[in-house]
């Protein structure tokens, strides 16, 4: 038999983790904000802060995209593996 798709469940499932633990490790740089110190006060800080507001921003919205990558590669492993079953089960029926 020659397939014309064939499709590494158990890779798909490691890069599924993988992308997860990513994710993780994104979303977990969002708290990792050091103190400003407070004297003396600089005229850049309110900008500094903005800035900073705007990259734990960014770094969220990453994060879970992340996240809803690995939900979705998870998603299309169970499928694969699905369609691979239902496959069988007809191939069987033929014999």
């Amino acid at each position: 038999m020659n397939p014309d798709l064939e499709v590494d469940v158990d890779a798909l499932r490691r890069a599924a983790c993988d992308v997860t633990a990513t994710g993780d490790r994104v979303t977990a740089a969002t708290g990792a904000e050091p103190q400003a110190p407070a004297v003396p006060r600089w005229t850049a800080t309110d900008a500094a802060a903005l800035a900073a507001e705007a990259a734990r921003g960014q770094l969220a919205m990453i994060g879970a995209d992340l996240d809803e990558t690995a939900r979705r590669i998870t998603a299309a492993s169970a499928d694969y593996e699905l369609a691979d079953a239902r496959a069988v089960t007809r191939l069987r029926l033929t014999r």
